[in-house]
């Protein structure tokens, strides 16, 4: 086979380059996903994704080497394994960060473009504003409907002393409220099914391959040439392959193609196309960590006799109105807040469910119904890397994000956790309240805090940085020294952004197809 483009990975980024480059009906597109389609239920209807993440439904079911810091605890990390990548199996959240910390990425990327193109690349249930658009593919939607505890939430961040919002993506985010999400009509939104339409998928110059894992790059001395997939079927790029995969795979995919730190490689027998040292390198990640109380019967989500009459509701009220239970996303509370008062933005982020969110969905706690509240610190400075287990492509890569290596990430950890006990701690909940549930009582000292953020603390799933602009790659993604090779996703992220990464990652795909095009 050969095409135009070959785009190596169907997720977020992905999805987002195959529909707009095949806008233009004189070049061929081809979109390769390792995955499925995504047709399970459990990845359709919003609250399905609490099932999902514990169930390992179209995941690639990575984990992390042994976290010293943590105290050797190996971190599951969730990645989307379905057309859609991690849109289709995240909690829909939509947050676009701080839009200075785009301006903070230099090679000629800024916050004023930014919001141009999160504009253009949504239609929101509001309709237009300042802030939002209504005519980008991106269905972003301000939920009508959320469970009782969340209310509770809203006003027990307001007695707690943060301000409440209504929207997030105006600039003076501090404060407490609701995320939008990428749903419509009580649906998941994800990236695929908002691209990747019936009328896209018509295109004569599209093909949409699933169940199509790339093994390596092809080159021609310094020239990507195509892919060959791991069933050993080659396919070649007239004008470039584009990497895709996300800031895990991609790395992944670029060192077994012989791109990479040149020592790494001849360590797994790889023939070197280019020493690129900073491939697999700079991984950054949010780190988070949960509060959360049990709750009266009834009050909550839950495994609990208590939730029985809600659990059998949900369904009519779905089929009827695509409200109700099932429509939501869970992550409903959203907040976001300054570990300390000189600081030129927030840098803790919340995440409020009206339900135990304990161990990514996979600790049920059978009989118990609850609240959580989760804190992460939205600026580490620490950084991990990616490496090859093997030069197997179906090998899983070796993923150290090294958390809180750089021991100043404790410390806004500990305010964001501090913040989130006293959120729970408020008038609010006092009539639902049981008890602690995680930690088992509140820790009164910083030091206390520490030990209960190391023994707890998880990803809140944004890996990003592993090829990263200015250093693997240039300002439109093209990976430096070579030619006919770029990346779009996630691993271009110099620095991990204030917040949600699936909205930023969207616009940085809208941002360098469009400059695509336009060199064209």
């Amino acid at each position: 086979m050969q095409v135009d483009y070959v785009i190596a990975g169907g997720g977020t980024a992905g999805c987002v380059m195959a529909a707009r480059l095949s806008e233009d009906p004189g070049v061929t597109v081809l979109l390769l996903e390792a995955g499925a389609r995504g047709r399970n239920p459990l990845l359709q209807v919003p609250a399905g994704l609490a099932e999902a993440l514990g169930n390992r439904v179209a995941d690639w079911d990575f984990s992390t080497v042994a976290q010293q810091a943590l105290n050797g605890r190996r971190l599951r990390w969730p990645r989307g394994r379905v057309l859609g990548g991690s849109s289709g199996i995240n909690a829909m959240c939509y947050a676009r960060a701080d839009l200075s910390d785009y301006d903070a990425w230099g090679h000629g990327w800024s916050g004023a473009e930014a919001l141009h193109l999160f504009k253009a690349a949504e239609t929101h249930s509001e309709g237009r504003s300042q802030w939002h658009g209504d005519a980008g593919p991106l269905r972003v939607t301000r939920p009508v409907w959320h469970h009782p505890a969340t209310a509770r939430f809203l006003e027990a961040g307001v007695q707690a002393g943060h301000r409440p919002v209504v929207d997030f993506a105006a600039p003076d985010h501090d404060g407490i409220g609701r995320f939008d999400t990428t749903t419509h009509r009580g649906l998941r939104c994800s990236v695929a099914r908002a691209y990747l339409s019936r009328a896209v998928l018509a295109r004569p110059n599209l093909n949409v391959r699933t169940g199509a894992q790339v093994a390596r790059i092809l080159f021609d001395g310094s020239r990507a040439a195509g892919v060959v997939l791991v069933d050993g079927t080659e396919i070649t790029a007239v004008r470039e392959v584009i990497l895709s995969a996300g800031a895990v795979k991609t790395p992944q995919m670029l060192m077994l193609s012989g791109v990479g730190p040149a020592s790494h490689l001849r360590e797994h027998g790889i023939g070197l196309v280019r020493d690129v040292p900073g491939v697999g390198a700079n991984l950054q990640d949010h780190l988070d960590i949960g509060c959360m109380i049990l709750t009266r019967p009834g009050s909550a989500i839950g495994y609990a006799p208590g939730f029985i009459a809600q659990a059998l509701a949900a369904p009519w009220a779905w089929l009827r109105g695509r409200t109700g239970l099932l429509a939501s996303n869970l992550a409903e509370g959203c907040g976001f807040a300054r570990s300390r008062p000189d600081l030129s933005k927030p840098d803790i982020q919340f995440h409020f469910l009206p339900a135990l969110g304990e161990n990514h969905g996979q600790t049920r706690n059978w009989g118990r119904t609850g609240v959580s509240l989760h804190a992460c610190a939205l600026y580490p400075k620490s950084r991990g890397t990616i490496r090859l287990a093997s030069s197997d492509p179906e090998a899983k890569p070796v993923i150290d994000p090294r958390y809180l290596s750089v021991e100043a990430d404790i410390l806004p950890l500990i305010a964001g956790a501090r913040m989130a006990a006293e959120i729970l701690s408020q008038a609010a909940f006092d009539d639902i309240r049981l008890r602690w549930h995680r930690p088992e009582a509140v820790p009164e000292t910083d030091a206390e805090w520490e030990a209960e953020i190391r023994a707890r603390a998880e990803t809140i799933y944004h890996p990003v940085g592993t090829a990263a602009i200015g250093d693997v790659t240039d300002g439109e993604g093209r990976v430096v020294g070579l030619e006919g090779l770029r990346v779009v996703d996630a691993s271009l992220m110099p620095l991990i952004v204030g917040g949600n990464t699936n909205a930023p990652v969207v616009m940085m795909a809208e941002r360098i197809a469009r400059r695509m095009r336009a060199v064209r």
